[in-house]
Parts: C-alpha cells; sequence; structure tokens
C-alpha cells in the first residue's frame, strides 16, 4: 500500500490589531524618547522629590545624575553677569576667589531673582587686582570705591572664617569654585526651605529674613530641642565636601586648572556653637544664634594654611599638628647649620610649637622647606578610621 501523501496547507498569517499602548508616567521620564517633557517636568520639581524618584526603581537610578549638565549648569547662570564664564571660572581657579551669596542659592534652587548680583570673594593683594583689571578689560566692567573694602583673614583656605562670618543666615553659606559648588547646609536649606541665624537679631538682619521670606524661607533662631535629634548633625564637627555637604562637580572643558589642589578647601574644619544673645535686666525673653568657629592651622611644611574649628579639634592639633612638628624638624636637621639663623636653631632646640610659626624667619634666611598637603587626605582617613575604632570600644 503506498504511503499516504502529506496535505500542505498554505495557509496565510492572521493580521492581528491591538490598540495603541497608552504611555506610563514612566515614559515621561524617558530622558532617550521624550527629552522635552522629561526637561520640563524635572525643572519644576523640588530637589527633594528628584531624590525620592531616583529611589522608587532602578529605572530612575540615574534621573539626578542625568539632570546635572542642564539643571545645574553654572556656566548659563554665569552669562548673566559674564560673557566668558569660563574665563572667569578660569581667573577665580587661578587668584583663589570663592563666589558666594545669593547667586548660589539660585544656582542650587534652579531658580533666577532679577535682582541679584554676583558675590566674588577673593583676599586683598596682588589677585585681587588681576582680577579686577579682568573684568574691566575683558569684561567691560569699571570699578568704583564709595564704600570701605571689607576686609577678610586670608585666602580660599578661610571659607569658614571668611563665607561664615560674613553671613547673617546659614541659607547663605554656600560657595562655588573654579570646578565645584556647594552647600553647607543642605538639608535645612533646599529640602525644607528653613534658615537659621549666624548673627543676633537686628533690624538689618530682620530686613534679609523679610527678603528670603519672600521667596519661600521660613527663619528661626535656633533648632528647637526637637529638632536635634533629625536635624542635629549641623550642629557637629564639618568639614567642608563632608557627608553632609552637597557637593556638585561642574563642567571644566575649557577651564584652565589651578596649582591649588580642592583638598585645601575641603579639609578645613569649623562649627556652629549656639550662643545666648545679649540680655538686658529689662527683657524677659531669651534669644539665641549660632556662631561660627574656626581657627587658623598653618605649619611651615604645609605650603597652604587650613582650619580647624577649636582647640579640642583632635585631627588638627591632637593628629596632623605632632607630625606637621616632627616633619618640621627632620626637614631643618637636613639645612646646613650655617645658613639656620640662631632663631631656627632655638626653637630647633626647645622643639616647640614654634615651629609651626617659622615662616618669616625661613624667608629671611632663604629657606624653603618642603611641603605635605598632599599628605592630608590619607591622614584624615586614618584619623576617622581610629576615631570609629575608638567610639566602638567606649560603647
Amino acid at each position: 500500500m503506498p504511503p499516504a501523501k502529506r496535505r500542505r496547507l498554505n495557509k496565510k498569517p492572521t493580521k492581528v490589531s491591538l490598540p495603541p499602548q497608552k504611555p506610563t508616567l514612566f515614559d515621561l521620564f524617558d530622558y532617550q524618547y521624550q527629552y522635552p517633557i522629561f526637561e520640563s517636568i524635572c525643572s519644576l520639581l523640588p530637589i527633594g522629590d528628584l531624590i525620592s524618584l531616583t529611589r522608587t526603581c532602578k529605572r530612575l537610578s540615574s534621573l539626578y545624575q542625568t539632570l546635572l549638565p542642564t539643571q545645574w549648569n553654572i556656566d548659563r547662570r554665569l552669562h548673566r553677569f559674564v560673557k566668558d564664564p569660563k574665563g572667569l571660572r578660569s581667573q577665580i581657579g587661578a587668584h583663589d576667589a570663592l563666589i558666594s551669596g545669593s547667586f548660589v542659592i539660585q544656582f542650587f534652587e534652579r531658580v533666577t531673582w532679577k535682582e541679584s548680583d554676583l558675590d566674588i570673594f577673593i583676599e586683598q593683594g596682588p589677585g585681587a587686582l588681576a582680577l579686577e583689571k579682568y573684568f574691566c578689560e575683558q569684561e567691560g566692567y569699571g570699578f568704583s570705591y564709595e564704600s570701605p573694602r571689607e576686609e577678610y583673614d586670608g585666602a580660599i583656605i578661610h571659607i569658614a572664617k571668611a563665607i561664615l562670618s560674613g553671613f547673617y543666615t546659614t541659607l547663605v553659606v554656600n560657595v562655588v569654585t573654579w570646578n565645584t559648588a556647594y552647600a553647607l547646609y543642605p538639608q535645612p536649606s533646599f529640602l525644607y526651605h528653613k534658615t537659621y541665624l549666624l548673627r543676633p537679631l537686628t533690624d538689618y538682619l530682620g530686613e534679609t529674613l523679610a527678603k528670603y521670606d519672600t521667596r519661600g524661607w521660613k527663619s528661626q533662631d535656633v533648632l528647637w530641642p526637637e529638632d536635634e535629634a533629625s536635624h542635629g548633625s549641623m550642629l557637629n564637627r564639618r568639614r567642608l565636601g563632608d557627608r553632609l555637604t552637597w557637593k556638585i562637580p561642574l563642567d571644566v572643558r575649557g577651564v584652565d586648572r589651578p596649582d591649588k589642589p580642592d583638598s585645601v578647601l575641603e579639609y578645613s574644619c569649623w562649627k556652629l556653637t549656639r550662643r545666648l544673645a545679649d540680655r538686658r535686666d529689662d527683657t524677659e525673653t531669651d534669644f539665641h544664634y549660632y556662631s561660627a568657629e574656626a581657627q587658623e592651622f598653618k605649619a611651615v611644611t604645609l605650603g597652604y594654611r587650613y582650619t580647624f574649628h577649636s582647640y579640642s579639634d583632635s585631627f588638627w592639633l591632637d593628629f596632623v599638628g605632632p607630625r606637621m612638628d616632627r616633619m618640621t624638624l627632620l626637614e631643618l636637621y637636613k639645612v646646613p647649620v650655617s645658613s639656620r639663623s640662631q632663631h631656627i636653631s632655638d626653637t630647633m632646640e626647645r622643639r616647640s610649637w614654634g615651629l609651626r610659626n617659622l615662616g618669616n624667619e625661613l624667608a629671611r634666611c632663604n629657606i624653603r622647606l618642603p611641603s605635605y598637603d598632599h599628605e592630608i587626605p590619607g591622614w584624615w582617613a586614618e584619623w576617622e578610621k581610629q576615631k570609629a575604632s575608638k567610639d566602638k570600644k567606649s560603647k
């Protein structure tokens, strides 16, 4: 019996029409396909909402990083004041200047106040004259000195002394360098829109607080006791660039890199201390404010000056200090005896803190010692490691 033939079926595939898929909420945040919508929505969201979105799912985890180049574009904001933002940033880096004031608040908050200006802080001297010349020749500005110039003790390293002591509330304590933006109190300032006093209350301060009140910030003298549990970290010893700092790296393409390392600024420390305002006999209400504590630390084996928060600061005085003294002594013994002055030799013999203050005498004798600033970040990490170990054992 012959085998049965297989029948071949020529069945055409059936075309199925599916209804168009409705866009989801996530599609609005797909910057690869819906960028204009994505950018518009994100520009209206506070930073707290953006951070919350990054924690919802993996798909949105990179939302903040994606927005950094556009939402926090420093050159676009500087264009309000200068023709060449990158040129200005190169000058800021070259002359140890800092941008601060309301400009930096607007940068972090992503708003623009038309009546605001640009505040640049710089130590008086050749750098200030060079920056002034740049503004006049390259940007077409003119300078007038109708009011006395404000004097601050020190250059970029004195961020805690110059900026903290120069402003009235925690909201304004933010800075921009040539390559980084720093918000020192981001949680109260930009998450909760609250600001705390850094000066005793006056009529002038009241006008400033009223101005920021209209812009959306509520003011308070100091933290309430019940708030210290959640916000008390702002009262700890701080260093600029620590985990409590909101730090935004800026686009440095086309900006000249200065010789001074970022660590000079980032390893300067300060601390807020609660103060009681002067009380007269006829007053019944106590009023408080915070005072920024920052002292200068310098050594002849450090190329730059730093700040520490008080004389109980164990990192600078108990950890770095002795190391600097020993390295200074070691380096001085490398200098021929004939090149040392009697004052230098006597200080070496006493092995006292005076070793840190030999700068002028060494300059007079034309003696230059090597610098150990590059060791500071590593020493800080080791100090924190030892401190954590001690704290763990004490519990």
